[in-house]
């Protein structure tokens, strides 16, 4: 038995399902990720250089740990965004078909929405991957102060 509005008697409209943890992680895990590594590695790769008005052309020794933060930064970046893929990736594959026997399709049922946002998050989680990775190249091949 459906609830009823008192006004009208009516069953009240059907609400979307809200969108779970998992499901908010797996869209927005690899962009934030990215961005995060972006903004600290900034940090950490330019305050050694610039911790003044000139620019040194070796890092300050204090700061010799900040090159094994960066690489440990890049990498756990790229594992987040690669864990937000494999969420975003149970979800789609979770969402792909309708229930057992009811042959309605998912935008009717409330799954498409999450199929979609499924869908858009392993799209966010692998480009987002590949360009924290794409970090390391510039890690590698610029000079950490003198360039």
């Amino acid at each position: 038995m459906t609830a009823r509005t008192a006004l009208n008697g009516s069953a009240p409209p059907m609400r979307p399902p809200a969108l779970s943890g998992a499901a908010l992680f797996g869209l927005l895990g690899g962009p934030l990720a990215w961005f995060l590594q972006l903004c600290a590695g900034y940090v950490l790769a330019s305050w050694p250089c610039f911790p003044h008005d000139h620019r040194r052309l070796a890092p300050l020794a204090t700061y010799q740990w900040s090159w094994p933060a960066m690489i440990a930064l890049l990498i756990s970046g790229v594992l987040v965004a690669l864990a937000a893929l494999l969420v975003s990736w149970r979800t789609y594959a979770r969402t792909s078909t309708g229930p057992e026997g009811q042959g309605e399709p998912l935008e009717d049922i409330g799954s498409g929405r999450r199929h979609f946002l499924a869908l858009w998050g392993v799209l966010l989680g692998a480009g987002f991957a590949v360009a924290t990775s794409f970090t390391a190249i510039g890690y590698g091949v610029l000079p950490r102060c003198a360039g």
